[in-house]
């Protein structure tokens, strides 16, 4: 009995040793929450964004990208010039014009929409022009650089033309097989459809050497649907370009008259570049808002420099509702869907990242995580959280993400990456906008009470602030509504690297 008295003893003994020792230890390896760090948000400097805005004449333009320089080109009327930049946001014009029409042989006046490609180390210029008979016709001509003098590919002859019909808006497609197409219009001033005047898109192919065509050309589209016949008796499918995305051709195109504020951009897809394109049932995705922007058409297509983002290059009228005052230049993104569908986030009014690699800036599209709380959906249809990462920002009611007060989105970054900044896009509903937003980074550092200066325009959390050499890993956005409202809610959050030189 008293042996095991004596080692009970012992026991207790030792119980109470170690366990004093390990209350001793126990604050030092407790991980005690991190302190949260207030930064103050930094300075949005020219150089990380691009905005719309009126701009000198630039009807029916065309972008090319070429050893990281952008050559803008337009339609010119006598003579053909171009302007480049380094941004998208400062254009220079060159003295020279690259192409006069009198040098042509055949064309009067009247150069209109046109294109630029490079193909086996040339560059290739396609436009329409207005010959001494009246008659629209298409020509290309050919240069070793995109600014230099352009020469005809037929000289004294265009390189395309139909007897008796003005054609217009030639654009080329060279398809991944190394075929070529060539799509234009069939302009409503000769072209009589059902006894109305009609405008409407064909396409042929061309020797993969220029040297011609090749078959007969084949309708593609023609004006049907109620949103393309706003304009009377004399109707519009024009401005045709094509691209190919997983398998599918996509035809975008214009409706309606020009000068009016109908003018809209719509697309139609086929499984092949030469039969007639199958439109949606409302093909419509780019369109005016009959106030401060209004007839957006004739596009063309220009990829982000990383070739991760398409985006349109499109004109507006400068002053709604007609082309009294001229076109400017507009540039928004273009999206394909999941479904197959497309969307276009525009006409944007407001600053936008510039496109994925411009002047050293690089969105992070992919490679991340997200979730959210304290959703509070009027209708759960039209509210996602995925929503937010689909690549358009413009929206009302549809396409947002919305949350009581405090509703978070929590973005986890797979790999630690040096962010410039984070941009949170709002619902234009007055109902929807929200009130504040925080932004917490790596749960260590704060940007607190970012407010909307106007529901169209974007927040833009800079994030110049951080301690030097931060890596993002993890971004907290945290939502307050507006006062008197229920909900808050956001369109789309972009996420810029810092510049790479």
């Amino acid at each position: 009995m008293k042996r095991i008295l004596k080692l009970f003893l012992i026991a207790v003994t030792a119980l109470l040793l170690f366990g004093c020792n390990k209350t001793e230890v126990a604050p030092d390896m407790i991980e005690e929450p991190a302190m949260v760090t207030e930064i103050e948000n930094g300075r949005l400097m020219p150089g990380y964004y691009y905005t719309n805005k009126i701009t000198d004449s630039a009807a029916d333009p065309f972008i090319l990208e070429h050893d990281g320089l952008y050559y803008l080109y337009s339609t010119g009327g006598s003579k053909f010039s171009v302007r480049t930049s380094k941004d998208l946001l400062f254009w220079e014009k060159q003295s020279e014009p690259i192409i006069k029409l009198s040098d042509l042989g055949w064309a009067a006046k009247n150069g209109w929409a046109p294109e630029m490609y490079e193909y086996n180390g040339k560059f290739y210029f396609i436009f329409s022009a207005q010959g001494h008979n009246n008659i629209h016709s298409i020509e290309i001509a050919v240069c070793d650089t995109p600014n230099g003098q352009f020469k005809p590919l037929k000289p004294g002859e265009p390189f395309y033309s139909i007897e008796g019909f003005s054609l217009i808006d030639g654009s080329l497609f060279f398809d991944d097989d190394g075929r070529i197409y060539m799509y234009y219009s069939k302009d409503c001033s000769t072209n009589i459809v059902n006894g109305k005047k009609t405008s409407q898109t064909w396409a042929i192919e061309l020797e993969r050497d220029f040297s011609g065509t090749i078959g007969e050309p084949v309708l593609i589209s023609t004006p049907e649907q109620n949103w393309e016949l706003k304009s009377g008796n004399t109707l519009w499918n024009e401005g045709p370009v094509v691209f190919k995305e997983n398998g599918v051709y996509y035809l975008l195109y214009s409706a309606n008259f020009y000068q009016s504020e109908h003018y809209s951009v719509g697309y139609a897809t086929s499984d092949s570049p030469l039969k007639m394109f199958e439109k949606p049932k409302n093909a419509c995705i780019l369109k005016g808002n009959g106030k401060t922007v209004t007839g957006p058409g004739h596009c063309n297509i220009l990829r982000s420099p990383d070739g991760s983002e398409m985006y349109v290059v499109y004109h507006v009228h400068t002053i709604p509702p007609t082309t009294e005052h001229g076109r400017s230049l507009a540039i928004d993104r273009l999206v394909v869907n999941d479904d197959g569908t497309l969307a276009i986030d525009g006409p944007s009014e407001s600053r936008r990242p510039l496109p994925s690699g411009v002047n050293g800036f690089f969105h992070v599209n992919d490679g991340f995580t997200y979730t959210a709380s304290g959703e509070k959906a009027e209708f759960e249809s039209k509210s996602s959280v995925d929503h937010l990462f689909d690549g358009i920002a413009k929206g009302g009611f549809e396409g947002i993400f919305s949350m009581a007060d405090g509703g978070t989105v929590e973005i986890k970054l797979d790999t630690p990456t040096a962010l410039t900044s984070v941009w949170l896009h709002s619902s234009t509903n007055p109902e929807y906008v929200s009130g504040s937003i925080d932004v917490l980074i790596n749960g260590q550092y704060q940007i607190s009470g970012l407010e909307y200066v106007h529901a169209d325009y974007p927040i833009c959390a800079n994030l110049s602030n951080l301690p030097e050499g931060t890596l993002v890993e993890d971004i907290k956005i945290t939502v307050h509504t507006a006062e008197g409202l229920e909900y808050a809610a956001l369109t789309e959050i972009a996420m810029i690297t810092a510049r790479q030189k």
